[in-house]
C-alpha cells in the first residue's frame, strides 16, 4: 500500500491530530515512527505559563533535538526502512519566528546554521487543518498538563503561520487536509478516504475538504 511514498510526514498546529494519525499510518503501512518528542521538552510547560520567560530555551531544546532526529531518519532510511514522522524540521523556525524576540530569533538562527542539520528528504507532508475554536476545544478535550494556558490568540496566529509556511513550500507533495468534519485517526471510513486520496494524487499541492461543495 502506497509503496511509492518511502518518507512521509504528518504536519499541523497542536491539537489538530498529527501524532495520532501519523501512529495509525505508521501501523496501517508497518512503517517505523520517529514522534517530534515536543511533550518531552523540558521547557513546554513553563512556555505555556509565560512564553516570553522560556520562548528561547524551548525553541534551542528543540533545535538540538532535531539534530539528534535527523541522524534517526536518516539512518533508518539508509537502512531501507520505510518512515513516517509528525514534525517537518521548517516548523522549527515557524516557531521560533512566532515566540522568539528579534535578537533571540537572530541567536537562533546562529546556532541553527553552525548546526547544519542536513535537509529533510521527504515524498509526502499531510498537513492538518483546523480553525482555532477547533483546536482550542481539542487541546482542552485531551487535558494534558500544561496545555490549558494555550490561549485561541496564539493560535489564530499559528494557524496563519502554517498557513504561509505551507502556501510557499515547494520541497515535497503536499496534502492539505481540512480536519472539522473529517477524522482520519478514529473514523475508519475517513481514513480509507485519506489513503485513497493519497494514492491517487496527482501534482505537487492537493486538498482534502468534505465540507467543501
Amino acid at each position: 500500500m502506497l509503496d511509492h511514498l518511502r518518507r512521509i510526514v504528518v504536519e499541523g498546529p497542536v491539537g489538530s491530530g498529527k501524532t495520532s494519525l501519523a501512529q495509525r499510518l505508521a501501523r496501517t503501512l508497518q512503517a517505523g515512527e520517529l514522534p517530534d518528542g515536543a511533550r518531552q521538552n523540558p521547557f513546554l510547560e513553563r512556555f505555556y505559563r509565560e512564553p516570553q520567560r522560556y520562548a528561547l530555551p524551548m525553541q534551542l531544546h528543540c533545535l538540538d533535538q532535531r539534530a539528534t532526529q535527523s541522524q534517526q531518519w536518516q539512518a533508518a532510511l539508509l537502512a531501507g526502512q520505510r518512515m513516517i514522522g509528525n514534525f517537518l524540521y521548517a516548523r522549527d523556525r515557524l516557531y521560533a519566528a512566532l515566540t522568539l524576540e528579534a535578537d533571540e530569533l537572530a541567536l537562533y538562527d546562529a546556532l541553527a546554521a553552525r548546526l547544519q542539520v542536513p535537509a529533510q528528504r521527504v515524498d509526502l507532508v499531510i498537513v492538518l487543518q483546523a480553525t482555532p475554536s477547533l483546536l482550542r476545544e481539542r487541546i482542552a478535550r485531551r487535558g494534558l498538563p500544561g496545555e490549558s494556558g494555550i490561549d485561541e490568540t496564539y493560535l489564530q496566529r499559528l494557524t496563519d503561520a502554517y498557513g504561509e509556511l505551507f502556501h510557499r513550500y515547494d520541497e515535497a507533495p503536499v496534502l492539505i487536509v481540512d480536519t472539522a468534519r473529517f477524522n482520519p485517526v478514529d473514523n475508519d471510513g475517513d481514513f480509507r478516504t485519506l489513503l485513497s486520496r493519497i494514492e491517487n494524487m496527482r501534482g505537487r499541492k492537493a486538498f482534502l475538504n468534505l465540507a467543501a461543495p
